[in-house]
């Protein structure tokens, strides 16, 4: 028979009291063997909102509150998420890119910002491909760009967050898979969105692109997946347009 036993700090266990780690059991048997158990957690919602405003997809954000917690986010899980990826990102600066930009007007990919817009300023939407081609990662998390969204239009650029997004904006962001980019918003806006976002153009003013390594490129086979992003709360207004990206 297993028998739980009072709950204990990973820290104590290895006598660095004041270290943070996750919560664990431990499990004792009869036949005297013992096992170590991680707790986890349950994510709160507002937590996982708060990692995927911050860039990160939802699976994303709930495994980063699963191991853990809710307590502080989102500072201590996004170190997790940055440690978990770090020697991944290492390998990836060093792997060839290939040239495609693979460039879409009218639209805003998702992503974890290396760079905002307002301190990039490109003069055209190639100048910011090629700016998300030659970015140089950063500690702590070494991500790479390999997203980048541009601001064409020279009144500003809509976004229904709060604050300005103006002409010659170049985002430099990142994304786990960029193969499956995560898409917020794409095309026409519905007249429902308008309806409720007054200040809204009929169109997406964006334009956007992605940058792959020659793995990826191999990988994806020229085409890119778009999949809807966590904080995607629009719908594009033909039922053919909506099967043809998501």
């Amino acid at each position: 028979m297993i028998v739980f036993s009072t709950p204990l700090l990973f820290a104590e266990l290895m006598g660095a009291k004041n270290a943070f780690a996750n919560p664990i059991s431990i499990l004792r048997s009869n036949s005297g063997s013992t096992a170590i158990v991680k707790k986890t957690y349950d994510p709160e919602e507002k937590n996982v909102n708060g990692l995927i405003q911050a860039g990160f997809p939802k699976e994303k954000a709930e495994q980063a509150l699963k191991a853990v917690g809710n307590e502080n986010c989102c500072g201590p899980q996004m170190k997790w998420l940055f440690e978990r990826e770090l020697e991944q990102n290492k390998k990836r600066m060093r792997e060839k890119k290939h040239g495609n930009c693979f460039t879409s007007a009218n639209t805003d990919y998702d992503g974890y910002a290396n760079v905002w817009g307002n301190q990039n300023k490109q003069p055209d939407a190639a100048a910011c491909c090629e700016s998300c081609k030659t970015y140089a990662p950063k500690p702590p998390n070494y991500y790479p760009c390999n997203v980048w969204v541009f601001c064409p239009i020279e009144r500003g650029c809509f976004a229904p967050a709060a604050g300005s997004f103006m002409f010659q904006d170049c985002w430099l962001k990142y994304q786990h898979d960029p193969v499956r980019v995560h898409v917020n918003m794409k095309g026409e806006y519905s007249e429902h969105y308008r309806a409720t976002h007054p200040t809204a153009p009929e169109k997406v003013d964006w334009t956007a692109g992605v940058v792959l390594t020659e793995d990826e490129f191999e990988r994806s086979k020229g085409e890119l997946n778009h999949t809807w992003s966590a904080r995607s709360h629009w719908r594009l207004r033909t039922r053919k347009l909506l099967k043809q990206y998501t």
